[in-house]
């Protein structure tokens, strides 16, 4: 059986574990718009300074950079060093690169928050280094004026709902990473199996919610009557609220959702509604089908690895253009991937990818600068994510990425996460256009009622704690179909327990409080 996170890439690490404790208190964000508008002009119409004095003229300093990944890969030391001269060259800076590995950043970086440590640039987001909490710390620096100034390209390249969805009581704390922000989960399939059983994804093509999910399984049945190992996978961290057309306000694990289709923004347990215990109901009966391999997979949390002959449907993570591609490399064997439902665009996507600077750097102009370097020089961002070109990669006479020689030495694979996705070179099979469908995509999606509002969970943070608890209890068994209706409903019961609906009033609270504020 398939570990089903391999295929949840969603330009972030979409099967990590973390809690999502939520944002921070509304923020002042405008009215969403569409992809491509330009950002407003924090100089009051004024030309922006480019700060872009030549490298002689600007006095030599060190920054530090802390970011999370599959560190440390055997020569990140040689890549680290021909990427400074490049920095050195072009803003007479050196970086001191600060790589963690996933499961010791966000303890890392709440120590050197805490220590008042001086460093210049952090990797943030909505799921790991909570931005929003970091935020509300004084961690980082507000950066309208630095971008205008030190990053005008990386400014004006990011659409306006973007730098809406970042902002904390009207300012940019965060630089978006650009890359896939729309948010639908993915259906995907081995290829081979969707021959076999005569299975055309295509047509189901942004069509498959709790209400048409069980259109797959007639072929759900078929791939495991063709070998019993394989199962059906999906969790709630990897369907997410829009599966089911809801925007979860601080992650699926805490009760408190939005259906998008509701302008009232009225705040409900997504756990309550409909679309969720319709779900619930098809997995249980899928289970007694035997279709989700419940026996051998309840005591383990993350499905082991598996093969082209072993892996079956599996639903989740974020759908991206060239995803499929990526994700085929990742497994080893050919993958189908489509968008189960309709994309939107929310403050969650937005903020999942960032870079800030601390309010404890002592360069920060320098930083901003770096900042604007990573997101306008190909070169330069290619060689931090993918290494050395010729050695860790190389480029065919098509001008697309193919792996080079020593290209274990070098391979973090995560271009989403030091700058804008869209220089990154073209993986060998994907098409030219991926940069240009991605942009469309993100553009053509659908924005949320919500874009510019971050919930402060700190009034509630002890009933987070403990909902959160019962979810980590009861949630396992649910996906799997293990749970009967009545587990089900002692669920509820015990979200209820455990201060659910007072998460949901404070939320219902600061959403009002944040309506009122836009009037």
């Amino acid at each position: 059986m398939w570990k089903a996170s391999r295929f949840f890439k969603t330009g972030m690490m979409a099967a990590a574990t973390f809690t999502l404790f939520g944002m921070l208190l509304a923020g002042c964000g405008g009215s969403p718009s569409k992809e491509g508008a330009s950002p407003a002009d924090s100089n009051n119409g004024k030309p922006a300074e480019t700060g872009t004095a030549s490298p002689a003229a600007l006095p030599e300093v060190k920054l530090t950079w802390y970011f999370v990944g599959p560190w440390p890969q055997p020569e990140q030391d040689e890549v680290f060093a021909e990427v400074n001269k490049i920095v050195k060259e072009k803003i007479n800076a050196t970086v001191d690169f600060k790589p963690i590995a996933w499961g010791d950043y966000d303890q890392k970086m709440q120590v050197v928050i805490a220590s008042g440590e001086p460093y210049d640039i952090a990797f943030t987001s909505n799921w790991i280094n909570n931005y929003a909490q970091d935020v509300a710390k004084g961690a980082f620096l507000p950066l309208d004026d630095l971008l205008a100034k030190y990053a005008p390209k990386t400014f004006a390249s990011v659409p306006k709902t973007f730098w809406d969805g970042t902002r904390v009581k009207g300012k940019i704390y965060g630089v978006v990473n650009q890359q896939i922000t729309a948010r639908t989960p993915h259906l995907a399939v081995p290829k081979k199996l969707a021959e076999k059983i005569h299975f055309d994804i295509n047509q189901y093509s942004g069509k498959l919610n709790p209400d048409t999910l069980n259109q797959l399984e007639p072929y759900v049945q078929a791939g495991i009557k063709d070998n019993p190992k394989r199962a059906f996978i999906a969790s709630f961290d990897g369907l997410g609220g829009d599966f089911f057309n809801l925007e979860t306000i601080a992650g699926m694990h805490v009760p408190g959702a939005v259906d998008y289709s509701d302008p009232s923004l009225k705040v409900v347990n997504q756990f309550e509604t409909p679309q969720v215990k319709k779900y619930a109901a098809l997995i249980r009966d899928w289970n007694s089908k035997g279709y989700t391999n419940s026996k051998e997979r309840i005591a383990i949390k993350v499905d082991p690895k598996g093969t082209e002959d072993t892996d079956g449907f599996s639903i989740g993570g974020v759908f991206k253009p060239g995803g499929d591609i990526q994700d085929s490399v990742g497994v080893g064997y050919p993958v189908l991937e489509i968008p189960t439902v309709q994309p939107h665009l929310t403050t969650g996507g937005i903020i999942s990818s960032m870079q800030a600077i601390s309010r404890t750097s002592k360069n920060p102009e320098r930083a901003m600068m770096l900042l604007e370097l990573m997101n306008t020089d190909q070169e330069l961002y290619n060689l931090l994510n993918f290494g050395i070109k010729g050695k860790h990669f190389d480029l065919d006479a098509d001008g697309f990425k193919v792996t080079g020689p020593d290209a274990q030495g070098y391979n973090p694979n995560v271009p989403w996460m030091f700058a804008t996705n869209y220089m990154a070179y073209i993986d060998k099979g994907m098409p030219k256009t991926v940069w240009e469908d991605t942009k469309k995509l993100n553009a053509d999606a659908t924005p949320s009622n919500l874009i510019g509002f971050s919930f402060d969970p700190e009034p509630v943070k002890a009933e987070i704690g403990k909902t959160s608890a019962v979810f980590d209890e009861y949630s396992h068994a649910i996906e799997l179909g293990v749970s009967d209706e009545a587990k089900y409903n002692e669920f509820l019961n015990k979200l209820k327990a455990a201060g659910s609906d007072k998460i949901i009033e404070e939320m219902q609270k600061q959403i009002d409080a944040w309506k009122a504020s836009k009037k």
